[in-house]
């Protein structure tokens, strides 16, 4: 298990690799510009 840090979360990279890395079991944290649109993503597990 990786601790990986995405950049841009909400982005179009940042919101289909989030997901994903999830899914392969590594601890992700999000970081974006605008910290609110984080709020409705269905990201269970992801530190934001």
């Amino acid at each position: 298990m990786l601790r990986i840090l995405v950049t841009g979360a909400t982005g179009y990279i940042g919101g289909r690799l989030v997901p994903r890395l999830l899914e392969k079991g590594h601890f992700v944290r999000c970081i974006a510009r605008q910290p609110e649109n984080l709020k409705g993503r269905a990201w269970s597990g992801a530190e934001v």
